[in-house]
Parts: C-alpha cells; structure tokens; sequence
C-alpha cells in the first residue's frame, strides 16, 4: 500500500471513528440502560420544520432545596458555579423520585447526571434546585404531539427513560394507566 494510501485511508477513518464514538455511550444505555419512569410537565407539540414533538419538563428538574448537598448550596451562595451533579433517584409508586443531590458519582442505585443550574423559589414559593438534564424533545409520529400535550396538561404523561452510569436516554412518552 503506498504512503498516499495510507494516508487517504487514515483521513476517511478518522471521522468514521469520531462518529463511532460519540454514538457508543447512547447506544450503550439505549441496550443496557435501567428502564425508569418520571413524572412530567408539559410545554409545546410542535416545529413547522422536523414535525411533531413534545417538549417536556420533568418533576425531577425542580428538587426541593433539603435535598441537594449543603456544599453545593454553598459554592452557590458564594458565587460559584456547580457544573455538573449527580442526583439519586428512588422509585415510588411506579415512578423514580429525585432523593438527593451531590457532588461526587453514587457508588450504587440509579441516578442521573445533570446540570445545576442555579438555586430559586418556584410558583409554590418554595426553594428549589433547577437541574437540566437534556431530556427535553420527544419527537412524535404526525398528529399525535397535541393529543399528548393535552394528556401531559392533565398530569397524566410519563417519560420512559433509560439510565446508564448517571446518562439518561428518552425512550417513549407514555400516558399513564
């Protein structure tokens, strides 16, 4: 093989094997993930671009301030950021609950792994954390996105997820039974 070959190869190969690589970790927690349910809250169905979807907010991304570890509230009273956490989830009637949140990786259970966004009151004016975790779009077949938003405007839609290592992957948009 000559030395332009070689190198033509090895420049084909390389994004190959980029792309490979960012889809190992999904695929991975898509076939070996724990299958999880959380509560949701609703926002739109649809984009005139890519179709129907459901944008969704989840009851986990709003964790009562008790919850999070006192030195992650405290990096953020004095002006720190906290990038990312990690928060513990615990099942309860069917669904998965946020238990607590911290710092440092959990050694065993299911938890995800999310960003901290900041520390507010919420429309309950109670304190609460704001966690994202990149599970907000659901796409949908046509015509379906609204029946669902008007299911998830009545508490009554839950998303399956599956969870590897604190990585989660949104499997479905159910209605609950």
């Amino acid at each position: 093989m000559s030395k332009k070959a070689k190198q033509l190869l090895l420049a084909c190969a390389v994004p190959v094997l980029i792309l490979l690589g960012m889809c190992a970790t999904p695929l991975y927690t898509l076939m070996n993930g724990n299958e999880i349910l959380l509560p949701t809250k609703p926002i739109d169905p649809s984009d005139p671009f890519r179709g129907d979807y459901v944008t969704l907010r989840y009851e986990a991304e709003e964790v009562p301030k008790e919850m999070v570890e006192r030195k992650i509230v405290d990096h953020l009273q004095n002006g720190s950021n906290v990038e990312k956490v990690y928060v513990l989830l615990e099942k309860k009637d069917k669904v998965y609950t946020p238990v607590k949140v911290t710092l440092e990786k959990p050694k065993s259970g299911i938890y995800l792994k999310g960003t901290l966004d900041y520390l507010s009151q919420n429309a309950d004016q109670k304190e609460v954390a704001y966690i994202s975790y990149s599970l907000d779009k659901y796409f949908v077949e046509d015509n379906t996105g609204t029946k669902l938003e008007e299911a998830a405007a009545k508490g009554e839609v839950l998303a399956k997820v599956k969870v590897y290592n604190g990585y989660a992957f949104l499997t479905d948009v159910i209605e609950k039974k």
